[in-house]
């Protein structure tokens, strides 16, 4: 197959194009559903519908390449794995809540009391998932199984996954409003989360604690802004938010240190 060929042989071309097509993808699938049903580009039903499609068409290369099992798509995972990300989750969780709003708190009755807060967790639950098969799933993958022969092979790909996922994230600018000096923040802080997410997938053979991780605490700071104002000046959640979130990286390094390297795929020449 000419795909996986690519794949092993170019492995960053390879996750690049990949990249780029599903940015594209995702955008002209929301062009469609928003012309379809009549709804403003952008809109969370729009967004939603994009979401889902681009995502059967990311499992559906992972199942011509035979890649669902071996990228963590279809496993569960170890569950000391599970322990030390709900572990995570709960510190990341409240980190971003005090980063952004002030406070830990959250307040779950908002779940039931306020309908924006429904289409909020649905959004959210759709993101992670969508962002996590393809970047954590395919992405992660497709460097690792070529570089995976050394440590610094694994670091370098859970690196290079983690930037991608990143760099996505300055799209916000134009999408959300936020500034430009915000975005660079943000983009900061979800490399190193990222980098959380990836050694935690790597560790434990599935994309599913990093789905849980991204969707939980997305959704969470989403539904507690509904009722909480953000901290000003913004820029200043940004920058609390980033210096948080670098213990999860010493924790990542930790973690890949103590990974076992596998072979280099056989048809890499």
């Amino acid at each position: 197959m000419k795909i996986l060929a690519f794949a092993s042989n170019r492995p960053v071309g390879f996750v690049l194009v990949l990249t780029i097509v599903w940015v594209v993808l995702f955008l002209v699938f929301m062009g469609v559903a928003s012309t379809i049903f009549q709804k403003p580009y952008g809109d969370a039903m729009t967004v939603s519908i994009s979401r889902l499609a681009v995502t059967a068409c990311v499992l559906l290369l992972a199942w011509r390449l035979d890649w669902l099992k071996p990228s963590g798509i279809s496993g569960v995972g170890d569950w000391q794995i599970w322990l030390l990300a709900l572990g995570g989750l709960v510190y990341v969780a409240r980190t971003s809540l005090y980063s952004f709003y002030g406070s830990v708190a959250f307040d779950f009755s908002s779940l039931l009391r306020l309908p924006d807060a429904r289409t909020a967790v649905t959004t959210h639950f759709l993101a992670g998932l969508s962002e996590e098969i393809i970047f954590r799933g395919l992405i992660l993958y497709a460097l690792l199984r070529v570089w995976g022969s050394t440590t610094r092979g694994i670091f370098g790909g859970v690196l290079l996954d983690s930037a991608l996922f990143a760099l996505v994230h300055i799209t916000q600018v134009f999408t959300y409003g936020v500034s430009l000096s915000s975005a660079l923040l943000l983009v900061l802080q979800a490399l190193v989360v990222a980098f959380w997410w990836g050694a935690l997938v790597v560790m434990g053979g599935s994309i599913w604690p990093a789905v849980t991780l991204h969707f939980v605490v997305n959704a969470v700071v989403a539904v507690q802004g509904l009722i909480t104002p953000m901290v000003e000046p913004g820029i200043l959640a940004y920058t609390q938010l980033l210096w948080l979130s670098l213990p999860l990286c010493a924790l990542a390094i930790s973690l890949l240190v103590k990974t076992t390297p596998h072979l280099v795929v056989p048809e890499v020449s």
